[in-house]
């Protein structure tokens, strides 16, 4: 399955959101799909990857991205998607601070590859384990900034340490997949200004 510049450009930012998707349902329910998350861990794991398709290879796994990417470019807001929604902007902008920010890029990529080294002792990268790798990266990288992201949910939810490291990888997922939206030339200015064109894009993405 193969996309245009464009095309891959809101697949991108479909990521953005699928992350912002499923860090709200761990801090509201308390759980996610699995092949959805190892989907976006993936694409943080794929530094060096050719192609958009090496990034994300399962495009069907951003489902739930790309409805909530094509509700609020069709200004069709729901309760439900305030949440994620105000996850998803959060997470542009911090992917803008870390752009910024080449001694934090620098020490992010290092971890990365060190953890990659590791990656064969883990059998899925939705394991909790990994994802506690991931969050400490989190931390001590896009979590030194000033800019915060405060999640809303469950109490009981958001204090399992298991459920914070998974939102914190996917928050990092997240950003990883901003960082690949502006490398495609996606600017915010063009969802504001060109968004009926966006959605007409986005539309014409079949991902089954």
């Amino acid at each position: 399955m193969t996309f245009n510049h464009e095309q891959q450009q809101m697949l991108a930012l479909a990521a953005v959101f699928q992350a912002a998707v499923l860090a709200d349902r761990i801090a509201t329910r308390g759980d996610a799909d699995s092949t959805a998350v190892e989907a976006l861990l993936g694409g943080v794991m794929a530094m060096d990857a050719g192609d958009f398709e090496q990034i994300y290879p399962n495009p069907a796994a951003l489902e739930d991205g790309v409805r909530l990417l094509r509700q609020s470019l069709g200004r069709e807001h729901s309760r439900d998607a305030a949440r994620p929604l105000s996850y998803a902007l959060a997470l542009l902008h911090l992917s803008s601070k870390l752009r910024k920010n080449d001694e934090v890029i620098s020490l992010l990529r290092h971890r990365l590859i060190a953890l990659q080294g590791q990656r064969e002792h883990f059998d899925s990268l939705a394991n909790v384990t990994f994802c506690h790798r991931l969050a400490g990266i989190y931390l001590d990288t896009l979590g030194t900034f000033r800019f915060r992201i405060r999640v809303q949910g469950d109490p009981a939810k958001l204090q399992d340490e298991d459920n914070a490291a998974r939102i914190r990888a996917l928050f990092l997922a997240g950003v990883r997949a901003a960082f690949l939206w502006h490398q495609l030339d996606g600017r915010r200015w063009r969802l504001l200004f060109q968004r009926k064109q966006r959605l007409e894009i986005l539309n014409s993405i079949k991902i089954r």
